[in-house]
């Protein structure tokens, strides 16, 4: 049976409730654990107690799905066993703001002055931010252009004005980061070797002390380097606009 779902925000990241037919939370554990920034949830839940986790229906976009959840006592296991100097932020807010809210009033409030949409339309607000937090988690999309799409996406689909923010957004159709050095050559008909040394060149990016590509203060501007971790070994992968093509253009 799909128990009560109450999505909240915390530092720009969705975390989901359900609470039990007794009305206690239990979080969604993939939730907490991006929060606490464990690798899977998988690695914040495997020490906890039997009656410290368990399985949930939670609704999603693709429809309801049985989740991996925690209950309060597990959260707090988690929080202690995670290193992350975030944890204490997330602690007193878990402690001082949700959980009093979800026990006073059933649900965590959002601020007094926000007006409530009816729940149909929170429901699509809802499927379509958790669409764009999907989105955005993908290799070379940033995340500034996923919540653009995604603020155009809810406003065409709700009616809500988002301009205000969507002010504050780079523009949706702006090109991503999605090119390694070996499709930057590709564009400018050179290999891979070629094309790194040609964006060293025009100091983009240089070899730092571990031999490995790194981008200077300019290629920021141009590329994102993205964190990746293959047969043990941990850096960086560099992915650029297309955009970079053009500058790198010689004349023969």
């Amino acid at each position: 049976m799909t128990t009560h779902l109450i999505p909240f925000d915390y530092e720009g990241r969705q975390v989901r409730i359900v609470t039990d037919a007794h009305g206690e939370p239990w979080f969604v554990a993939a939730d907490v654990a991006q929060s606490l920034e464990y690798r899977m949830a998988s690695d914040m839940t495997r020490s906890l107690d039997d009656d410290e986790k368990g399985t949930q229906i939670v609704r999603t976009p693709s429809g309801d799905q049985e989740m991996l959840v925690i209950n309060e006592s597990g959260l707090y296991a988690a929080i202690l066993k995670s290193r992350k100097p975030e944890v204490k932020r997330f602690k007193r807010w878990i402690t001082h703001e949700v959980l009093p809210a979800i026990r006073k009033t059933g649900a965590y409030a959002v601020p007094p002055t926000a007006p409530a949409l009816p729940a149909p339309t929170q429901d699509r607000v809802s499927s379509i931010l958790l669409i764009g937090e999907a989105v955005a988690k993908l290799p070379g999309v940033k995340a500034g252009i996923a919540m653009a799409a995604t603020l155009t996406c809810i406003h065409e689909n709700t009616g809500i004005t988002v301009e205000t923010l969507r002010r504050a957004l780079p523009a949706a159709d702006a090109p991503i980061c999605s090119l390694n050095a070996t499709q930057v050559g590709q564009l400018l008909g050179i290999s891979a070797k070629a094309a790194n040394q040609r964006l060293a060149r025009h100091g983009l990016q240089l070899r730092n002390d571990r031999d490995e590509w790194e981008l200077t203060e300019a290629g920021q501007d141009w590329a994102e380097a993205l964190p990746y971790s293959r047969n043990g070994h941990s850096g960086y992968q560099i992915l650029w606009n297309p955009a970079v093509a053009e500058r790198l253009k010689e004349v023969a």
